[in-house]
């Protein structure tokens, strides 16, 4: 059902006439590198996002993803380049996947610590490297993904 949620999402986005800017979709062998860089599976839902779209922005929502300037990217959207540096400030576990900024303070990461056909989008605060807390936003990347894009085409 999550792939369908972002199925749904991109029908609404192309629905409203406004630009959708990505990335391009990319391969199973990149998105496979890109696992084993970073140590962990992606979830499956998260999988067809990256293999249809890469990254992708719409009305100042960006998702972060795999783009073709490679595993070395250095900036964002490459989920590589975001991920690593909020684990090098301890602002996200290792098995957190750092998906998308909040635009004010928290980041928004897959948690893949129990790797299943889909895993919650969680929040983490500034605060993450002394209390650890995280805060779930949604059980899988699909409806996240739904529910952000719902709500940006609702703030048109």
């Amino acid at each position: 059902m999550s792939i369908e949620k972002v199925k749904l999402a991109i029908k609404m986005m192309e629905n409203t006439g406004e630009e959708i800017l990505f990335t391009g979709g990319v391969s199973d062998k990149y998105i496979i590198d890109a696992e084993s860089r970073l140590g962990l599976e992606f979830p499956f839902d998260y999988k067809y996002f990256l293999r249809m779209y890469g990254a992708l922005s719409f009305e100042g929502e960006c998702f972060y993803g795999l783009t073709k300037f490679g595993l070395d990217a250095a900036g964002v959207p490459c989920v590589i380049f975001a991920t690593e540096s909020a684990r090098k400030l301890k602002n996200i576990s290792k098995k957190m996947i750092y998906i998308k900024a909040s635009g004010y303070g928290p980041l928004f990461s897959l948690n893949v610590s129990e790797v299943e056909k889909y895993s919650p989008v969680v929040e983490t605060s500034l605060s993450y490297k002394r209390d650890h807390e995280v805060k779930v936003l949604a059980n899988s990347f699909g409806d996240f993904f739904y529910d952000e894009i719902k709500a940006a085409i609702e703030d048109l």
